[in-house]
């Protein structure tokens, strides 16, 4: 099968993550193509792609007008002859003008643009909460195939990892845009903390993004800057190589379609505490693989981990139960099994 992923950029996210996933799994058993429409890229995260998948970058002018290289897209397209397209942003549905056979569009995100979604895309939502956020705005037919994880590359916590040591470690991995993901929630849920005299808890934010000063000026404001930590970039085999190493995933997203770090903190055997909406809610399925707050409410977020921190051998108990379900529910062989089950549909 000729399978052609097109996205208009390439920079860190959840998208791009899962297209490197779902791309590398696919081209064990299908000729692979991914086209980067537009010339805003990260190198390093190209170069995490399996050398037998065809990397494409058109290099068009971020919001350019000229219709070159849209007409250069469909000639393109033509010449790869594909049995699938597959499209990871909803403006690139616009572009291709020639009627392809079976066109998948995936939605990675709630609240996507839904304008140039027609009959002919077959639109993918990456969890029920995308799914019901789509239907609710269109009268559509949506399918959801959850996001995968290469679950063998995540180190596992041993028994003796789960003995809290002098000072309970929270990590928070994503782009810094509160938002979005919440990350001044979490920080403010530390200042709490810090009233009820929990001075040993420290959080690790890996990331980068548009709210990093300002989420670094709240730390400073509330004398939180031993407590807060600005990691910055990390990459993929970093970061699974050191989950094992924290007490607690927080995600405390206002805004979050499914979530990646979550099932792939649940695979290292983490404890997760998430707020109780969207994606990240259905991922531990009520609270039966994690734990979740009131979406928004940093106080609540705060009682939370005072609850898992003083009752931390049922939240391990939680965590160990969740390293079979997110290995079975969110194995990246899951993830491309159903993606060609439904290509082929």
């Amino acid at each position: 099968m000729r399978i052609v992923h097109c996205i208009s950029t390439f920079n860190t996210g959840g998208a791009e993550a899962m297209l490197v996933d779902i791309a590398n799994e696919q081209v064990k058993t299908d000729d692979v193509t991914v086209i980067i429409l537009d010339a805003s890229y990260q190198q390093y995260l190209i170069d995490q792609f399996d050398r037998k998948i065809k990397v494409i970058k058109m290099n068009r002018k971020p919001m350019g007008k000229s219709p070159f290289p849209i007409l250069m897209f469909n000639i393109l397209l033509l010449r790869l002859r594909p049995d699938v397209i597959h499209v990871h942003t909803n403006v690139l549905m616009k572009f291709i003008v020639i009627p392809f056979r079976k066109i998948f569009y995936t939605a990675h995100a709630l609240n996507v643009p839904l304008t140039y979604v027609h009959r002919r895309i077959r639109i993918i939502a990456i969890s029920d909460a995308v799914k019901g956020d789509i239907l609710n705005r269109k009268n559509c037919v949506v399918h959801t195939i959850a996001n995968g994880i290469v679950t063998e590359k995540i180190q596992k916590k041993n028994i003796s990892d789960y003995n809290i040591k002098n000072t309970f470690r929270i990590v928070q991995v994503g782009r810094l845009a509160a938002s979005i993901k919440g990350q001044d929630i979490l920080i403010e849920a530390i200042k709490i903390l810090r009233e009820y005299s929990y001075d040993n808890i420290t959080v690790d934010f890996i990331g980068i993004g548009e709210s990093e000063d300002e989420l670094k000026k709240s730390a400073c404001n509330y004398n939180l800057e031993k407590s807060i930590n600005f990691i910055g970039l990390q990459t993929r085999e970093e970061i699974y190589s050191h989950l094992k190493d924290y007490d607690l995933m927080c995600h405390p997203a206002r805004h979050e379609g499914f979530g990646l770090v979550i099932p792939e903190a649940m695979s290292a055997g983490l404890p997760v505490l998430v707020s109780n909406e969207g994606g990240p809610n259905e991922i531990i399925r009520g609270e039966k693989y994690g734990y979740s707050f009131i979406s928004g409410d940093a106080r609540d977020c705060a009682n939370k981990i005072k609850y898992i921190m003083t009752n931390y051998s049922e939240a391990v108990d939680k965590a160990r139960n969740a390293i079979r379900y997110s290995e079975s529910e969110y194995s990246i062989k899951n993830t491309v099994a159903k993606y060609r089950q439904y290509y082929l549909s």
